[in-house]
């Protein structure tokens, strides 16, 4: 009961949609008439372009019903009919138009007749004799009408049954009509190669150039105190021994920092845990020195495979698998650096990270219910975190509403 009005809300509007996308249909085919003898090909981009915008409004309708991530289609640079995503916006439109307003007007059919049946006591009396009549039952007495109203409660119970998933799956079906994945052209692909080859390399001259800001602030800066002072403990042992145990204390003291920033230093470059324990366990380490209370949900393909409901009895549970090194690497600095935006930008009361690592992909999913907003570029960090997953040719897609959640989910290859 609680959501059958958002779908009933849904398949109305794809009802009114759909109606229109008929009348665009036909307006579409009569231009693609008049292209043939060469009149409509002035028409043709504008009547695309509209095309174009009406799909990206059922794709962010599609996305809220799946879930609440937006769908995206990667478009060429041109506006025209060879364009795989613009073939697949054309098939969408014949369906939406045809099967899409059969699903939504007989489910909404359903409620009407539903509405019909319940109201029979009310509105019998109101009417001619001669119009009272509900389908094969004509409403002439109370008994009637009352019996009537007992037929509709069966009758809206299997309305309301019927309106969520008539939603999901005209929700779905646009999904895969809606989503295209186009062919990828030999000197398009060596063009991006070329471009994420490029990036990699800038991230690792840019990492490079920390390690050495980070050795020559830190590390070098303590050893070079630690050798000072071990000249003026040698002086003292010989003009002032009374003074030279507390230049001891301070010399541990300051080598004590300088393995702290080793360490630290280490941590950043590859951090033990996560050659040790794998990916989830360091990720779990993160999340518990976040500033925001974080849960992490690993999922492998065991687990997903598995019912929670009901665990059978048996041999304890292989270990997640292990993804290449590089990748986890890669994975672990993601969850790092969309943690430290949340807790430096969100406003967020809790976080949670998702881990799934299969033979073929990392995928990390962090979300948070902070103010959203998130804007890639403005000081987050998010630029130099999609350079990194693009060197492994993997995705990164983020959604930030002004409101929240912010949903950062990145996809890593694990391919040899």
């Amino acid at each position: 009961m609680r959501r059958s009005p958002a779908a009933a809300g849904y398949l109305l509007l794809g009802l009114g949609t759909g109606l229109a996308a008929l009348v665009g249909l036909g307006l579409l085919l009569v231009v693609l008439a008049l292209c043939a003898v060469g009149v409509g090909l002035p028409l043709l981009p504008p009547a695309l372009r509209l095309l174009r915008r009406c799909a990206g409004f059922h794709r962010r309708r599609v996305g809220r019903r799946l879930g609440g991530e937006p769908l995206h289609t990667p478009y060429g640079d041109r506006v025209s009919v060879r364009d795989p995503a613009v073939r697949k916006d054309l098939v969408w439109l014949l369906a939406h138009g045809t099967a899409g307003t059969l699903l939504c007007g007989a489910a909404l059919t359903l409620c009407s007749h539903a509405v019909n049946w319940l109201t029979a006591p009310v509105w019998w009396r109101l009417l001619p004799a001669e119009r009272g009549r509900i389908i094969l039952v004509t409403v002439d007495s109370w008994p009637t009408a009352v019996a009537a109203a007992a037929v509709g409660v069966g009758y809206a119970a299997v309305a309301l049954t019927a309106l969520r998933p008539a939603a999901d799956l005209h929700a779905r079906a646009s999904r895969r009509l809606l989503v295209a994945r186009p062919r990828t052209s030999l000197a398009r692909r060596v063009q991006e190669l070329t471009t994420s080859r490029s990036a990699a390399l800038d991230a690792h001259a840019a990492e490079l150039r920390r390690i050495e800001r980070d050795l020559h602030d830190g590390a070098q800066a303590n050893l070079v105190a630690v050798s000072l002072r071990l000249g003026m403990i040698r002086r003292a042992l010989d003009q002032r021994p009374e003074q030279a145990a507390a230049l001891v204390d301070s010399t541990q003291l300051v080598a004590e920092q300088a393995l702290e920033s080793l360490r630290a230093l280490v941590r950043g470059i590859h951090p033990p845990l996560l050659a040790d324990r794998g990916l989830t366990e360091a990720v779990r380490s993160l999340a518990a020195r976040c500033a925001v209370p974080t849960r992490v949900e690993p999922a492998t393909p065991e687990a997903s495979a598995a019912s929670p409901a009901a665990p059978s009895p048996g041999p304890a549970a292989d270990p997640p698998p292990r993804a290449p090194a590089a990748a986890e690497a890669a994975a672990y600095f993601v969850v790092s650096e969309a943690l430290a935006n949340v807790a430096r930008h969100s406003g967020a009361r809790r976080a949670l990270v998702r881990l799934r690592i299969t033979a073929s992909a990392i995928t990390v999913r962090v979300e948070d219910d902070g103010r959203g907003g998130a804007v890639e570029g403005a000081g987050s960090g998010l630029p130099g975190l999609r350079r990194r997953v693009a060197a492994f040719d993997g995705t990164t897609r983020l959604s930030s509403p002004p409101g929240g959640p912010t949903v950062l989910e990145v996809e890593i290859p694990c391919g040899s």
